[in-house]
C-alpha cells in the first residue's frame, strides 16, 4: 500500500473538485488516490465522448441510406412508371385522333398498341413495389421470394451466375427474420454488382440444430474490411453498415470474411431455436 499524504481541512485542487461528487469534496484525499480519481473520470469521459460520435457517425450514415433510397426510388418511378404512363397518354391522344376523324380501324389499332403500353407499366409499378416490399414474402414465404429474386437477378446480370442451396423449410424460419434475410441478400449482391467484380455467387440457407445460417460468396476481388472500417468516407460503405445493422435488429450475428483478389463471404446467423 502506498504512503498516504492527504489534504486535510483544504479543498481539492479544481480539476479534483470538477471530478467529484460534492458530498466528497470534505473529506480528506490522497495525493496518489486523488489522480487516480481523476484519471478514471477523464477515462469515463473520453469514452462517451467516443460513444456519442460513434452514435453522430451512425445516425449520419443511416440518414444517408435513406437519402439514397428515396433517391432510387425517384429516379426508377421517373425513368421506368413516368416513360410508361407518357407513352399511355400519347396513344390516348393518338386514338382520340382517330375517332374524332371516324378512322375507327385506325383507332383500334391504337387501342392494341396501348393495351401494350399500359401492361408495361403495370409491370415496372409491379418491380417497384416489389422493391420496396415484396408482396410474396406476405403472400407466399421467404422461399418462394428468394426464388423470385434469383430469376429476376439472373434474368438482368447474365454475366453473374448465381449457385443457390436453400435447404430449409419455411415453416423453420421465424416471421421477424424474413424480411432481413431479402433485405441482406439484395444489398449483398448489389453491392458485388456494383464493385466486387465477380462472376459468380454462392448463396446458402440452411438451419443446423437451432440455428438459421445465412451465407453469400462471390469471386470478386474482395477488399481490406480493416482498411475499409478505418478510411471510408462519408457515404461509402453504407451498404455494409445497413446489412451489419439488419443483422443486428433481427437479432442476428453479422460477420464478414474479405481479402484482396480472394472475394467476400458475409455470413449472418440467427437462433430460432
Amino acid at each position: 500500500m502506498h504512503t498516504e499524504y492527504t489534504i486535510n481541512n483544504r479543498l481539492p485542487c479544481p480539476l479534483v473538485s470538477k471530478m467529484m461528487p460534492l458530498k466528497d469534496l470534505s473529506k480528506p484525499i490522497c495525493a496518489l488516490c486523488a489522480v487516480a480519481y481523476v484519471q478514471e473520470d477523464v477515462t469515463m469521459d473520453e469514452a462517451v465522448c467516443a460513444s456519442q460520435d460513434e452514435l453522430r457517425r451512425l445516425s449520419a450514415q443511416i440518414l444517408t441510406i435513406q437519402e439514397n433510397e428515396r433517391q432510387r426510388i425517384a429516379t426508377d418511378l421517373h425513368d421506368g412508371l413516368g416513360q410508361s404512363l407518357t407513352l399511355v397518354r400519347l396513344g390516348l391522344d393518338e386514338c382520340s385522333a382517330f375517332l374524332a376523324e371516324n378512322a375507327f380501324s385506325d383507332a383500334e389499332v391504337s387501342l392494341q398498341h396501348l393495351r401494350v403500353k399500359v401492361q408495361n407499366a403495370l409491370g415496372e409499378l409491379r418491380r417497384v413495389a416489389m422493391d420496396l416490399h415484396p408482396s410474396t414474402l406476405d403472400d407466399l414465404g421467404i422461399i418462394a421470394t428468394l426464388s423470385w429474386f434469383f430469376r429476376e437477378f439472373e434474368n438482368t446480370c447474365r454475366s453473374i451466375k448465381i449457385e443457390k442451396h436453400l435447404l430449409v423449410e419455411e415453416g423453420c424460419i421465424p416471421a421477424s427474420v424474413k424480411v432481413a434475410i431479402f433485405r441482406i441478400l439484395q444489398e449483398a449482391t448489389s453491392n458485388i454488382v456494383k464493385h466486387a467484380k465477380a462472376d459468380h455467387i454462392r448463396v446458402n440457407l440452411m438451419k443446423a440444430g437451432n440455428m438459421l445460417h445465412l451465407s453469400i460468396e462471390d469471386n470478386g476481388q474482395g477488399f481490406d474490411p480493416a482498411g475499409r472500417g478505418n478510411n471510408c468516407r462519408p457515404g461509402k460503405g453504407l451498404g455494409l453498415v445497413s446489412m451489419k445493422e439488419r443483422a443486428k435488429f433481427s437479432g442476428g450475428t453479422y460477420q464478414i470474411d474479405s481479402a484482396i483478389s480472394r472475394g467476400t463471404r458475409i455470413y449472418v446467423s440467427w437462433s430460432c431455436g
